[in-house]
This record gives C-alpha cells, sequence and structure tokens, in this order.
C-alpha cells in the first residue's frame, strides 16, 4: 500500500486575493475587445479559470464575486 501525503497551500485565501487585482485587469483587457470575439474570449477563460481554480482550491465557489474582506 503507498501512502500518500496531501500538501497544499498554507493561506489559500490569502494567496487567491493577492490576485484579486490580475483578476480586474483581465476584465478591464477584456473590454477594450468585441465581446464574443477571440481576443475577449481569451481573456475571459483566464477570468473563469482562476474563479474555478479559487473555487476548487478554497471551497468557496464565488470567492471572488463575495464583499472583499479587510484584515
Amino acid at each position: 500500500m503507498v501512502t500518500r501525503k496531501r500538501t497544499g497551500l498554507l493561506f489559500p485565501e490569502e494567496e487567491f486575493e493577492k490576485l484579486r487585482p490580475c483578476r480586474e485587469q483581465l476584465l478591464a483587457m477584456a473590454q477594450a475587445y468585441r465581446p464574443g470575439g477571440p481576443e475577449y474570449m481569451a481573456l475571459s477563460r483566464v477570468v473563469m479559470a482562476l474563479d474555478e481554480a479559487a473555487g476548487v482550491v478554497i471551497n468557496r465557489p464565488g470567492f471572488y464575486s463575495a464583499p472583499l474582506h479587510k484584515t
């Protein structure tokens, strides 16, 4: 039998919170392109992937939709 050890981020919410400005910048960049166009769709996919990753790692779907938590 093989023993597996799970590893991960110590503070995943903080790490994904650091990416919030990048996500906002990607959304702003997408606005420069035609909705549904290839550039718009490429940028949107990056945002969707980041949203999905945060939801899975933190186990909180909609992490970026929730209000900011000031610490």
